[in-house]
């Protein structure tokens, strides 16, 4: 299959998903009033566990296993995974997943380029954790290229977030303590009123 449909399937599944596992919540709430309710909410957590295994990475559980352990050198599904960047019941983990054992594959320059637009992607989104398990694989893999376009968006002078985070990136580069700097920022806002988070961590850059 075209990875390009390996993509919007993912989405579909992905879809499907969260669906399924909404419905477990709206059914949980009123699980304990009757036993009808709770056979809704049984049947809820049985709809979305009996397809979940088929469903949350392209090929399914048996795709998913074989990328893992290494069986199969097909890696477009691992690819479009991380390409559809879907959100589900446990997405975060598997992609920080997959991103862990794309380090220790061997790559194709086409495929390289790929995950690499995947990563300046995630620039433009929402920081979860799977950004730091992609800050480690282009910190290892990343070609120079690449490198210079991060770069360049990290010295915009608009700071913009994409710019902020494209700074983060840098740095975890470089190996500098990113996340320990910001957790701490997120911390001392937390407990110090008034105190707004600095975010824009360019005094940790090397010169």
């Amino acid at each position: 299959m075209p990875l390009s449909d390996l993509v919007q399937t993912m989405h579909a599944h992905a879809a499907r998903l969260r669906a399924l596992y909404g419905r477990i919540g709206e059914t949980c709430a009123e699980c304990l009033a009757s036993a009808a309710a709770n056979k809704q909410w049984q049947d809820a957590c049985s709809d979305f566990h009996d397809v979940y295994d088929d469903l949350f990475f392209p090929g399914g559980g048996l795709a998913w296993e074989q990328f893992i352990d290494g069986s199969s050198p097909d890696v477009s599904a691992a690819l479009a995974f991380l390409q559809a960047d879907p959100w589900y019941h446990r997405s975060g983990y598997h992609k920080q997943v997959v991103w862990h054992r794309f380090k220790r594959i061997v790559l194709t320059r086409e495929e390289l380029q790929q995950l690499e637009g995947v990563a300046l992607d995630y620039l433009g989104r929402r920081v979860r954790r799977e950004f730091w398990h992609m800050a480690r694989f282009v910190r290892l893999r990343g070609s120079t290229d690449f490198w210079q376009r991060v770069e360049q968006m990290a010295s915009d002078p608009v700071r913009s977030a994409q710019a902020i985070k494209a700074t983060w990136l840098v740095l975890a580069g470089q190996n500098k303590p990113v996340c320990r700097a910001i957790a701490g920022e997120v911390r001392r806002a937390s407990y110090q009123p008034g105190y707004q988070a600095v975010l824009d961590l360019r005094s940790l850059a090397v010169p």
